[in-house]
């Protein structure tokens, strides 16, 4: 027997080979197919990986939307009473007079709304991602090719015909196995983590659409009633 490393990124494939055998053509194919359920499951790590982070930094940007549309939403609560756009609103207290500039409030709906819109492309990209891989995993159920075990299945019912060790076959294959519910794991989280975003996003949207509206509204009021000379 000799021992025979295949140093592969995934992980470390050892497989033990008696090499006063010839490897029929199905152990061939079924080692082709074997390094290539390697090849398949790495790459798809290294996809949702890049694609768990690009969520990541859609989740920093919706954060700060997020924060910068509360102060947003409370200047609006105040210029709506203040200008009695609205009647029957209670404002919350507040210890000291202030003002509030309406051109600067305007500026700063306007680069929110502008925000918004740049972060729309950058999620609808990855969105189309998400969707397209998960469309792909319900059809396939699996990354890697379909009859690829099967392949696998024929060298160890026809063992005493193979080269391989059954046994280093064995071994190697379950962890494999190990390495690959790593990835689905990965899968996993990905998937859930893309359906947080996304609702993060719809709701944040939801908001934001609100606020601009409110701001029109201000605008129309101001133009009306305070008419530029």
């Amino acid at each position: 027997m000799k021992t025979i490393i295949k140093d592969h990124p995934l992980r470390t494939i050892i497989l033990d080979f008696d090499l006063d055998k010839k490897a029929p053509d199905f152990e061939t194919k079924a080692l082709d197919a074997y390094y290539d359920m390697h090849d398949k499951t790495w790459e798809t790590k290294q996809n949702l990986f890049e694609h768990k982070d690009k969520l990541f930094e859609l989740d920093i940007q919706l954060t700060e939307s997020e924060y910068m549309l509360l102060p947003i939403e409370q200047q609006l609560d105040f210029l709506e009473v203040g200008l009695q756009i609205v009647e029957g609103v209670e404002l919350p207290p507040f210890e000291e007079e202030f003002s509030i500039d309406v051109g600067d409030f305007i500026r700063e709906v306007i680069d929110h709304q502008q925000s918004m819109i740049d972060l729309h492309e950058d999620l609808v990209t990855e969105w189309r991602w998400f969707d397209s891989w998960a469309d792909f995993i319900y059809e396939h159920e699996d990354w890697c090719l379909p009859g690829q075990n099967n392949l696998i299945h024929e060298v160890f019912r026809r063992y005493e015909e193979v080269s391989v060790d059954i046994v280093s076959l064995d071994n190697d294959q379950q962890e494999f196995f190990g390495a690959h519910g790593q990835v689905r794991q990965l899968q996993d989280d990905y998937f859930d983590y893309g359906d947080q975003i996304f609702a993060m996003y719809e709701r944040i949207k939801e908001r934001a659409e609100k606020a601009y509206k409110r701001a029109e509204r201000l605008q129309e009021h101001i133009d009306e009633k305070f008419p530029l000379k």
